[in-house]
């Protein structure tokens, strides 16, 4: 018996049903196993550690909490609400690694030198709250949703990975 050439209605057919057999095949291999697991999103996970804080003179800085995250062996970054990626550097951590409990705070304070990003983490809380080491931290501009990602150098993976609304001088969101 002579066969023809099958028709595109009936290989796209196909193909989308070749296609969801082996999506659904590789996702029961990559998701994680176990009872109360499922998929958490990027920057919108409940259980982030990172929310915005009243820091010196109300003026809002980013606060994380995270146990056994080494801050020495890990990059941290903010994306601001134009999309611009920021280097947050450190200035004082006396811990390096947060312990339950603990936690380190991102601060703007710029500074005279054109190299640095005006962007910092500290785990001292006299850095944020008062203005023992320096005038006062300054507040995050734009107004608006900034990403916080805490990106893990040896292990290759986001430790960290949250946006947070941050608004006014006053009144952190």
């Amino acid at each position: 018996m002579k066969q023809g050439p099958i028709s595109t209605g009936t290989a796209t057919v196909g193909a989308i049903i070749i296609a969801a057999v082996m999506m659904t095949v590789v996702a029961g291999v990559l998701l994680p196993q176990g009872e109360g697991t499922g998929l958490t999103v990027p920057g919108v996970s409940s259980a982030s550690p990172v929310e915005a804080v009243a820091g010196y003179a109300g003026t809002p800085v980013i606060r994380m909490t995270g146990d056994g995250i080494n801050l020495t062996e890990c990059r941290v970054y903010l994306t601001d609400p134009e999309g611009i990626l920021h280097n947050v550097e450190t200035a004082i951590l006396r811990n390096a690694t947060l312990a339950e409990g603990g936690a380190a705070y991102i601060f703007y304070l710029p500074i005279d030198d054109p190299a640095a990003s005006g962007y910092w983490i500290t785990d001292e809380p006299d850095m944020v709250f008062t203005d023992a080491y320096h005038p006062g931290v300054r507040p995050f501009s734009p107004d608006g949703e900034w990403r916080v990602v805490v990106y893990d150098r040896l292990s290759m993976k986001n430790r960290i990975d949250r946006v947070i609304p941050i608004s006014g001088p006053s009144s952190p969101a």
